[in-house]
Parts: C-alpha cells; structure tokens; sequence
C-alpha cells in the first residue's frame, strides 16, 4: 500500500509513522527541512518542497496509491492547491485536514474524501478521560457510544469476564481487548528502569476466564453513561 502525505508538522509526522508502522510504503513531502530531516530514515520517500508550487506532485503515481493525505496546517492557500493538484492528478482518495469552516465547505465542493480535525478529535478523547474513572484515552463513535481504554478498576483485580459477566451485560459494556503491561527480565531479574515508558502487550481477544490484572488496561465499547458506571463499579 502506498500513501502521499504533504505537510509534516506534529499530525503529519505522526500519521506518516503510524502508516509506516502499518506497513505502507510512504512518501513524506514537506517544505521545512528540519521536519523532512525528523521523518526522512522512517519512511520511503521524505523531500522539501515548495509549497507554493504544487509541481512535485506529477512525480508521483497518484492514482496508483491508496490514499493522498493533505496534513498542511498553517497554509489554506496551500492546502487548496495541493488539494486540487491531487484530484486533477487522479488521487483516488483524498484526506485532508480542516484549518476552518469555510475550508472544509470548499474541500467538500472538491469532493474530499475524508476531513480530518486533530484538535476536535483529540479533545473529545481528552473530554472522555477527564469524566471517566480511570480512562487514559477515548474516542467518540457517535450515537452516545465510545471506545475508550481504562485501567483495571481494583473491584475487578483477579476476576475475569465469565466471574463479573453480570456487570457487564448490565452497564452494555465489552471487552474488546486487554493491553498488559510487559515486565521485561535481564539475566533472570526483573529489570527496573523508572525512566523508561510503560510497554504494553495487546492479548487478542482475551480469554472468558482470563483473570484481570493490577497493571491491565482495559479497551471497553459501550454506551458513555453504561461505560461510567462500570468503571465507577455501580451496582458491582
């Protein structure tokens, strides 16, 4: 799969590496150096470019790829350019991302695909882990309903999915997966560094009986308020 992202600030860049991370064969366009220089071992293709010329774009198969991704977030002249240079090349699927109303009303006369708003989608997932006991992350599927992940309320430490199968069918809750926290050994001890980042292991889809963990984070789909009072143990 082959992806074309233009514009390489913090969502850019990140969407490029989690694309690369998928598996996607990746071109990164840019017109600072220092945000090419970041991304540019991590991907197949990273260059500077002008954004005031759209030109580069014809170097590229375009409608060969599976997505063209227009991440440019302080520049709506250029963004539009971009836009339009990629549907006249063929793109057959367009993303952008959305600096105002009126940009998002003229993307979709060009028949965008796909508008993207990093700062509303990343507030709403903050809003879930603000008003959630124990959500550290979240997002809004529509319809009052939302995936979130949770650390294991101490209720629920030790029991499993068939033990406390009542609290969830009776908040609407499921499990979909559990993130458990990797212990790494060196030379048969456990190794202890305060500095490193948690790492987690993603089970699959857990065993009825597997045994909820002090450390596990929980990924759970339900309705927002069913969500809540689960992970308040309301009637638990």
């Amino acid at each position: 799969m082959k992806c074309l992202i233009v514009g390489l600030g913090v969502f850019g860049r990140n969407l490029a590496l989690h694309l690369n991370q998928l598996g996607a064969e990746v071109v990164a366009l840019d017109r600072k150096e220092d945000n090419v220089a970041l991304i540019k071992n991590e991907v197949a293709v990273a260059a500077v470019i002008d954004f005031a010329d759209t030109s580069p774009l014809a170097r590229f198969p375009l409608d060969e790829m599976e997505a063209v991704i227009i991440a440019i977030g302080d520049d709506f002249e250029a963004s539009l350019a971009f836009t339009m240079r990629a549907r006249e090349l063929g793109a057959r699927r367009l993303v952008c991302r959305v600096l105002s109303p009126m940009h998002a009303r003229l993307l979709r006369l060009l028949k965008v695909e796909r508008l993207v708003v990093p700062e509303e989608f990343a507030a709403r997932g903050l809003a879930h882990s603000l008003l959630m006991r124990g959500a550290v992350d979240g997002i809004d599927l529509g319809s009052g309903h939302a995936l979130i992940e949770a650390a294991t309320p101490p209720e629920l430490v030790g029991q499993s999915i068939t033990s406390r199968a009542d609290h969830f069918r009776r908040h609407q809750v499921r499990l979909v997966t559990i993130k458990r926290l990797e212990k790494p050994l060196l030379g048969g001890l456990l190794k202890v560094d305060p500095d490193a980042p948690a790492a987690y292991r993603t089970l699959g889809t857990p065993a009825l009986d597997e045994p909820f963990q002090k450390d596990d984070v929980l990924v759970l789909f339900g309705p927002e308020k069913g969500l809540r009072k689960f992970l308040e143990c309301e009637g638990a």
